[in-house]
């Protein structure tokens, strides 16, 4: 049978019918070690170039009092000479002597980055996106105790052109861009995650082992990525993002800024959701998210809960399934970061 005449449909057609050959086969802890050692090194040689880190520069640069917490305006440098935007959020109250957890919450592709994770509603606009995708994780959370560290991801929020009139998606230029460099926007934004969770290893009120990511749609994504390759993040919760490269990327128009060249020869999102266990993975999936076919999150779970039953771990797997649409929950985290907190995960 002659495949389609359009490169376009023919293109989706092969994505469809693409059978990766690294899923994950085993069933006991080593089997499952042995499969994460592999693939961690293919997706590291996949991403590409991941620029060399420089000095932090860590610099505060002003504060407003939020009521339980401060919030501190802050800039780091990631790769030389590149600096990221960020907010800390950091609770009232944390004595002299004590530690706390602290978590690094992950924007998506909102018009305002960073600003909506923590809250910053000032606008009509600001407001909207807030209350439409329950944006505000990251002040939630800071209500909650921890310390939040929010940035701004390449192409977002302050580190965008027209900031902060209304984005125009460059996901697919940026993703060609980082290619003809060698690299790709994710690995870009990785460099800068990982900077991120050295600012929190740095803070002399954050435990050092106590680091977990939180983040929706893209920033789900991102959450999923810095987990997989990152072994200090402790616990993530990614929310509106448990679909799967090889249903998403058979429409014509996707988003650059998730894509992994090669990714579909080896594997898909669940095998990055995977290199994950057994930490504990809080996976939100809202049932009238349209960005998320059912019937591919059940694939995709099945895989992500084979290698937890091989870490021994499958009650570390949680999945909230809630009424709503592509937007956050925190149900369910909240309850499994405070059982972490306390330590009985």
């Amino acid at each position: 049978m002659a495949r389609p005449l359009s490169f376009e449909d023919d293109l989706s057609q092969l994505i469809d019918g693409a059978k990766p050959k690294l899923l994950f086969r085993g069933s006991t802890p080593e089997e499952l070690q042995a499969w994460q050692e592999q693939f961690h090194a293919t997706v590291t040689e996949l991403l590409g170039i991941i620029p060399e880190r420089a000095e932090l520069c860590l610099e505060f640069a002003g504060q407003v009092d939020c009521g339980a917490y401060v919030r501190h305006r802050i800039t780091y440098q990631t790769e030389p000479d590149v600096y990221v935007p960020a907010y800390l959020l950091v609770p009232k109250g944390i004595r002299d002597d004590e530690k706390r957890p602290a978590l690094l919450c992950i924007h998506g592709h909102g018009h305002f980055g960073k600003d909506s994770v923590v809250g910053i509603d000032n606008t009509p606009e600001r407001k909207s996106e807030v209350d439409d995708l329950r944006y505000d994780y990251g002040q939630k959370l800071a209500e909650q105790g921890y310390i939040v560290l929010a940035p701004d991801l390449r192409g977002f929020g302050e580190r965008r052109p027209g900031y902060p009139g209304p984005r125009v998606d460059y996901c697919p230029r940026n993703y060609m861009c980082a290619t003809l460099l060698g690299t790709t926007v994710v690995a870009l934004h990785l460099c800068d995650l990982e900077a991120a969770l050295d600012v929190l290893q740095a803070l002399p009120y954050v435990d050092r082992e106590r680091l977990a990511a939180v983040g929706l749609s893209l920033g789900g994504r991102m959450t999923m990525m810095i987990a997989a390759m990152d072994q200090r993040v402790k616990v993530a919760v990614p929310s509106g993002c448990m679909n799967l490269f090889q249903e998403r990327y058979q429409a014509l128009v996707q988003c650059g800024a998730q894509l992994i060249p090669g990714l579909l020869q080896y594997g898909d999102t669940p095998e990055l959701f995977s290199l994950i266990a057994p930490r504990p993975l809080v996976i939100e999936i809202g049932l009238q998210d349209p960005l998320i076919p059912r019937v591919w999150a059940l694939r995709g779970l099945a895989r992500i809960r084979k290698a937890y039953a091989a870490a021994g771990a499958p009650d570390r797997l949680f999945v909230e399934e809630f009424d709503g649409g592509h937007q956050f929950s925190g149900k369910m985290a909240s309850n499994v970061l405070q059982k972490w907190q306390a330590g009985l995960l």
